[in-house]
């Protein structure tokens, strides 16, 4: 699998995990043999000074395998969950460069599972399989070897059990990897319910609907209980079967023993020697039982994990031209529809803007507005027709460069935990204070000065500690500290009063009068101060042209006006 290719770098402690292991399981098998001498030489002649050099000799021996037992695990614990840390940091950045489309079909809930649970699931099968399934097959081999030197005769009890006890681990195998999948996968739904119920906790209370939130939850949860419950019935069943086994091989071992020894064909110490060695073999099966019960979870997980890392990227990053300002932008009958979707959201869209102008994009809820936006960033790629930066194709140019010439706001704008500062700054490698403050007061968000710690006033996740207007004007001010070429405004004044927002504009506009502005709005006043202004309706472009050309030739146009009251004395 994909997965276990980061276990490369970790080969030299799997070597010695290997190396130790090996020696570790020599001395667990030498022990019986010592044991045997001890009672048919040592005890049946009376040779005191060979049981105490035998006795000191078994204790080195137990000694010296339980360090080298102790380096396997420290070693393979240190390969478990150096592996563990190396794939989430992958799968981080996987979900980094894999498109918005394909991170909604996956869920926010199932890639936490798949990020943490998941990996943790693989974590716990790697350090039980470098401990146990490599000390298992040496256990069992030796084990074998050792009782057939010790008594040809009596292991062939192991021919009866040994079949049993595989064919019982490979029907109980087969039963539980389906189940452990269909585990997985209610893990992932209790998940995106119990968080989608979190983040809509107000709107679930204000209309009265805890009730009927617990009753979906609990189908749910229901549902994965009842997996749990057939889980736990085969390994209910597993275990004490697998014992059973092992106590009924020991039961004739013993009887076929005895009487191999008062047929004078065995001596007493080689049936205790033999007794060991059952042990060590039906114990390596022991062992082999607990990792195939923990596999078909963790194949479960394997394949969860598998694939997200095989998700071929939708946004391949080919280009090559580093982009250093925007000069232009150009749409040229560019389709586009949502993966999934039967309709397009954008139909046959041509526009131009170069530096200095304010595009003012309009329309009603569903019209393609954010499209245009989402295309533009290349959380997308257009189906057809083509988008030019500075009349290349936006494909041409490298994706990071792409993107730092852009300043996105949204709607409804995510704040990161950390500070105001930490928010306005996203990441850049430099802070300066004086740029930040200068950024707030144009994004006419005054209300983090009024604060006691100013700028390093604390943000909670998702900005909760704040009102979906303050929230705006700090992605506001993020933009404006960025400094791009490209601003994308999308209905990110839609939260501010009137006043806020035409004294926000005001400022913005001075500031960027040498870059390029779309502003995707609802609102009439803001399209009508825009140099040039696009209506779109259902994905096509009904009307462009300038607030004078749009109001004296379309009816559509003219509708939105009236809706809103608009009064030309509001404009700028």
């Amino acid at each position: 699998m994909k997965v276990f290719n980061y276990l490369k770098p970790y080969w030299k402690e799997i070597i010695i995990v290997v190396v130790t292991l090996f020696i570790n399981v020599l001395g667990v098998l030498f022990i019986p043999r010592i044991t045997v001498n001890i009672i048919d030489i040592g005890v049946t002649n009376g040779d005191m000074p060979y049981i105490l050099k035998q006795g000191i000799l078994m204790l080195i021996v137990a000694f010296l395998s339980s360090v080298f037992m102790v380096i396997s695990i420290r070693y393979s614990t240190r390969v478990a969950t150096g592996f563990a840390s190396d794939l989430r940091e992958v799968m981080f950045k996987k979900v980094q460069n894999i498109s918005i489309s394909q991170f909604e079909k996956l869920g926010t809930a199932s890639m936490i599972v798949r990020s943490t649970d998941d990996i943790t699931q693989v974590q716990n099968l790697t350090r039980m399989g470098l401990r146990m399934m490599l000390r298992a097959p040496l256990m069992f081999i030796g084990g074998i070897l050792m009782a057939i030197t010790t008594n040809p005769k009596l292991s062939m009890v192991f021919l009866i059990s040994l079949p049993i006890t595989l064919v019982m681990i490979g029907i109980f195998g087969t039963k539980l990897i389906p189940i452990m999948n269909k585990l997985r996968i209610g893990l992932d739904n209790i998940n995106r319910v119990f968080r989608q119920r979190l983040t809509g906790m107000r709107v679930i209370r204000a209309f009265d609907r805890e009730d009927f939130e617990q009753g979906d939850f609990s189908k749910y949860n229901r549902a994965y209980t009842d997996i749990y419950e057939v889980t736990g019935k085969y390994q209910s069943i597993f275990a004490p079967s697998l014992g059973l086994i092992m106590n009924l091989t020991l039961v004739a071992i013993i009887f076929y023993g005895s009487r191999l020894i008062l047929q004078g064909q065995m001596q007493v110490g080689e049936i205790l020697g033999f007794i060991q060695y059952a042990n060590n073999i039906m114990m390596s099966f022991l062992m082999l039982s607990m990792i195939f019960l923990h596999i078909p979870r963790a194949q479960a997980s394997l394949n969860r994990i598998n694939e997200v890392l095989d998700l071929e990227e939708d946004i391949v990053d080919s280009g090559t031209v580093l982009l250093e300002d925007i000069e232009s932008i150009e749409f040229k009958n560019v389709c586009f529809k949502y993966p999934d979707s039967h309709s397009y959201s954008l139909k046959d869209v041509s526009f131009y803007a170069n530096k200095g102008d304010v595009i003012g994009i309009i329309g009603a809820t569903g019209s393609g507005k954010t499209t245009i936006a989402n295309l533009l960033v290349r959380f997308y790629e257009v189906e057809e027709g083509e988008i030019l930066i500075n009349g290349r194709d936006i494909k041409e140019y490298e994706l990071h460069s792409l993107r730092e010439q852009i300043g996105y706001t949204e709607q409804k704008p995510d704040l990161i935990a950390g500070t105001v500062c930490t928010n306005v700054v996203m990441g850049g490698k430099q802070v300066h204070e004086m740029v930040i403050e200068d950024a707030l007061e144009i994004a006419q968000a005054n209300f983090v000065f009024e604060r006691e710690s100013g700028i390093k006033t604390s943000v909670e996740q998702r900005g909760r500690n704040f009102s979906g207007g303050q929230k705006q004007r700090i992605s506001i001010a993020r933009a404006i500290y960025k400094d791009p070429s490209l601003y994308l405004i999308d209905d990110s004044f839609s939260a501010l009063d009137y006043k806020t927002e035409k004294e926000l504009r005001a400022e913005l506009y001075e500031k960027i009068d040498d870059k390029i502005m779309l502003v995707i709005t609802q609102r009439a006043t803001v399209a009508a101060d825009s140099n040039f202004i696009i209506l779109l309706d259902n994905g096509v472009m009904i009307g462009k042209g300038t607030h004078e050309e749009l109001k004296a030739k379309s009816q559509e146009y003219r509708e939105i006006l009236e809706s809103q009251d608009f009064e030309e004395g509001a404009r700028l």
